[in-house]
């Protein structure tokens, strides 16, 4: 059933379920800039990866993976063997295809203490598992280039797209746009039209681009270049045979590299020492719509903005700037950074993102997730993923060597099951920065969307266990004696209520209604 429709006494709300510890770490394995995949073959199996680091305090680090065969509830970690003259590799990103196959792209790296640089890279190079992620093949070469850096890769899944099992790659960090795909299930790859792999899309340069492709096979690709205004974004219509010219749909934004106090030449939050920076996310909505996200600085504290595309990208709709992903949504002191996208089976759109901010008396974090069932045109409040906060300034490893800037990378996981989305991110309430996992779930609950205190009257009989009516939109509806409409009545007042209060603990207490709202509707079927 499509997210958005429901019975006319429904609404979908987000839920979430018990943090599952992912890896189990040493002090020196620092886990960060973790990405997750769902097996469109089999939702049980997810594989997720991150950074793994050898040595935090010089910035040395590989690649590990993590796979799990019950939707989540378990993970065995089933690190990718590197050839010889590898010494490490970073910037992960994984994908499916149709056949349940898996693609990790990395960028090896050698380590150069007695070099201008602490790490060199070594090009592009892709893996694959035809098993779940229990094991990989060896890696194959893109392109061999040491300035390619920033990569991300996708997979054609839709079974309508002329495309249909194309998987694409693109990567760039303040370097031309490149570009990689293969049409036989990774065996082999090649550029735009006939060129070698690594083709170069956009040679005026890009940085951290990302990808995503559409149900009619159109290949979308944005970026933003760090400390300008702008969003750059090209697409391919013919399955990568060729690119249109570079556009800039989106304009006036406020990077994070031009009002954040910088360190090292990273941007940082001012009651933090980890980098950040605005990089660009995007999905794909129903009905072809392109939904872009980043960081924006405009508001005086860091927030999430977006805009989106309709007619598979040729037509932008709203400001040119974007607009807020939660509009009213201010909370004192917190900064929204981080955000991350993707669209479930049921054409919801989820967007999880970080929260750093005074928490308990200490500036914390914690994993936020909003959704969408009207194709991103507008998001929910958010439900807050974490159990308890984690503290960023834990176990993190220094940036570049320099003990000043701190790093908790500059992503994290999200994936999408029919109904649910699948979140992977950086935690160290263990006293090590682990790897977590939460699942999502969009439940259609027994309430009227929106409802205004003004025009929901209960009247007598309904808060007792004999029955009653209620009066919603000036329209009747009888509850039945003893039904579980009650305790939803019960715990809409209660929520109407606690939406009044300001504080921070309020958020969390709507957050337990909804969980109970929820609770009961699976009850009552």
């Amino acid at each position: 059933m499509p997210c958005p429709s429901l019975s006319k006494f429904q609404h979908y709300s987000l839920t979430d379920g018990t943090d599952v510890r992912i890896t189990s770490s040493a002090s020196n394995e620092s886990r960060s800039e973790s990405v997750v995949g769902v097996n469109p073959t089999n939702k049980q199996n997810l594989i997720c990866a991150s950074k793994k680091f050898i040595n935090p305090q010089k910035y040395y680090f590989t690649i590990s993976t993590s796979y799990s065969a019950d939707g989540g509830a378990t993970w065995k970690e089933s690190p990718p063997a590197m050839p010889q003259g590898w010494d490490g590799m970073t910037d992960p990103d994984l994908t499916f295809d149709h056949h349940g196959n898996a693609y990790l792209i990395v960028e090896p790296i050698k380590f150069t203490p007695n070099g201008p640089q602490d790490i060199v890279g070594m090009g592009m190079y892709v893996y694959r598992s035809k098993d779940g992620g229990k094991t990989w093949d060896a890696p194959v070469e893109l392109h061999p280039d040491a300035s390619d850096d920033k990569q991300w890769i996708d997979a054609d899944t839709n079974p309508g797209s002329p495309f249909y099992g194309n998987i694409y790659a693109v990567w760039g960090a303040n370097t031309p746009l490149r570009f990689s795909r293969s049409k036989n299930q990774g065996k082999n790859w090649k550029g735009v039209g006939n060129s070698p792999s690594g083709t170069q899309v956009a040679p005026q340069g890009c940085f951290a681009p990302s990808l995503c492709i559409g149900p009619d096979g159109v290949i979308h690709v944005s970026w933003h270049q760090p400390a300008t205004g702008a969003i750059m974004y090209t697409r391919s219509t013919d399955g990568g045979d060729s690119f249109e010219p570079v556009t800039t749909p989106i304009t006036g934004i406020s990077s994070l590299h031009n009002f954040l106090p910088s360190t090292g030449g990273f941007p940082h939050f001012p009651n933090g020492t980890f980098r950040v920076m605005t990089l660009v996310t995007s999905c794909m909505a129903a009905g072809n719509r392109l939904v872009v996200a980043w960081a924006d600085f405009r508001e005086g504290v860091s927030r999430i903005y977006y805009r989106i595309a309709t007619n598979s990208g040729t037509s932008w709709l709203g400001p040119a700037s974007g607009q807020p992903l939660l509009s009213g949504f201010i909370k004192a002191g917190q900064q929204h950074f981080h955000p991350q996208l993707t669209t479930a089976a049921n054409e919801s759109v989820g967007c999880v993102f970080y929260e750093f901010g005074p928490k308990a008396g200490k500036n914390l974090i914690d994993v936020k997730l909003s959704q969408s069932c009207n194709d991103g045109g507008s998001f929910s409040y958010p439900t807050t993923i974490t159990d308890t906060p984690w503290d960023p300034a834990v176990n993190a490893p220094w940036s570049h060597g320099n003990s000043s800037v701190t790093f908790i990378g500059e992503y994290f996981g999200i994936g999408a099951f029919d109904d649910a989305f699948a979140v992977v991110w950086t935690d160290t309430r263990t006293g090590v920065q682990e790897l977590f996992f939460d699942r999502g779930s969009l439940v259609a609950v027994w309430q009227p969307p929106q409802v205004p205190s003004e025009v929901l009257t209960i009247l007598a009989g309904v808060i007792q266990d004999g029955g009653g009516i209620v009066i919603i939109g000036g329209k009747v509806i009888r509850v039945p004696p003893w039904d579980p409409g009650i305790d939803i009545l019960h715990a809409l007042v209660a929520i109407d209520s606690v939406s009044q209060i300001k504080n921070d603990g309020a958020a969390e207490a709507l957050s337990n209604l909804n969980k109970i709202i929820a609770n009961v509707a699976n009850e009552r079927g």
